[in-house]
């Protein structure tokens, strides 16, 4: 499977305006309260799904994982929101309700982010196949996390058989995992893994998406 690069220029659309007052709080993860923590008021302009969802998770330390759907099928959307200060639940459904395509709930300290109906099958397999064993050490670059996913043998194999080839973004993806934290896994889903990691480290939110004319590429960041 050959691994590419792809440049601002080119992948459009990491192009977008955002503009967000959020002020990060730095308390510990607490499920109860979660979906009632405060954030700030919001503006956004021209802002896709995963874009708006992954500032919020950068600027809060909130745990998101967002399956896009396919693009030719289910082109991202760009929204504009102007929120007072919300709660975290209020937020999500204002996001929803900007993009009905998409809906979210929280399962096991991580909000996930998916579309509500005809989701994508490829990514659908891939975040239910069973991966053997992960590891990587501390200082690990979140760049170098997702490409090592999608080349794990159980994930490519499937990535071979659908003809699709996997795509590394360097921008907004070099994220460093805190200093003395190794991580080792074994033993469950691509989607379980990618929530330990957004659990256990500094990186706070992944995205799972295909794209491209015919939807022969896929990528995984954050």
């Amino acid at each position: 499977m050959t691994k590419r690069h792809v440049t601002p220029a080119v992948f459009a659309i990491c192009s977008v305006l955002l503009l967000f007052s959020f002020v990060p709080e730095a308390r510990a993860f607490d499920e109860p309260s979660f979906l009632a923590r405060r954030i700030r008021p919001v503006v956004v302009k021209g802002g896709t799904v995963d874009r708006v969802l992954g500032t919020l998770s950068s600027d809060y330390g909130i745990p998101i994982g967002i399956e896009l759907g396919d693009e030719k099928h289910n082109p991202l959307r760009k929204i504009d929101l102007n929120l007072p200060e919300t709660t975290v639940k209020d937020f999500l459904d204002a996001v929803v309700a900007k993009d009905p395509r998409y809906t979210w709930k929280l399962e096991g300290g991580v909000i996930h982010f998916r579309p509500s109906t005809a989701r994508d099958a490829l990514l659908t397999t891939l975040l239910d196949t069973k991966i053997s064993h992960f590891a990587f050490a501390e200082g690990s670059t979140s760049y170098g996390i997702f490409s090592d996913i999608l080349q794990l043998p159980e994930v490519g194999s499937k990535l071979v058989v659908a003809d699709v080839a996997h795509i590394s973004i360097i921008i907004g993806s070099m994220q460093r995992v805190g200093k003395g934290v190794p991580f080792e896994e074994s033993n469950l889903t691509m989607r379980e893994l990618l929530d330990r990691i957004i659990l256990k480290t500094d990186i706070k939110h992944w995205v799972l998406m295909r794209w491209g004319k015919n939807g022969e590429y896929i990528t995984l960041r954050s």
